[in-house]
């Protein structure tokens, strides 16, 4: 694929699940979960953030009509929050719920692997946050 173009990893109706680098496999975990609950979720790698394929964003809500974007970023300031905003900006009218996000805690990153993994968005998380835009 070429540079700034997003993936669908995983097709859905119900919900987009907006992710780059590693959360793409927690997303991916997060729509396995999910579809046990019978909430089919769309997982969009958006592989880079600069150029962003905000094209690729707002046609994965205008058929999910709902998006949950994962950052491992604090939620303060994060690249999710800029998503959130093009979004509403773009695709307002598609919406059916707000836009969520899910980040990292808004703590100095742990160096203890234990504190790293509780401090990073987790798939459970990223679940919990689709399920409750319905």
């Amino acid at each position: 694929m070429a540079l700034g173009r997003a993936a669908v990893r995983r097709a859905g109706e119900d919900v987009t699940l907006a992710a780059y680098g590693a959360s793409v496999h927690k997303a991916l975990a997060a729509a396995d979960a999910l579809a046990a609950e019978q909430i089919d979720a769309e997982v969009l790698d958006l592989r880079t953030l600069r150029p962003l394929d905000v094209g690729a964003l707002v046609a994965s809500v205008a058929k999910t009509h709902r998006a949950v974007v994962i950052d491992e970023m604090w939620r303060t300031g994060s690249f999710a929050g800029e998503i959130a905003a093009i979004l509403m900006e773009q695709a307002f009218d598609q919406l059916d719920a707000p836009v969520a996000r899910v980040a990292s805690a808004e703590v100095p990153m742990p160096y203890a692997k234990p504190l790293e993994d509780a401090a990073l968005p987790s798939a459970e998380g990223i679940a919990a946050a689709a399920r409750a835009l319905f």
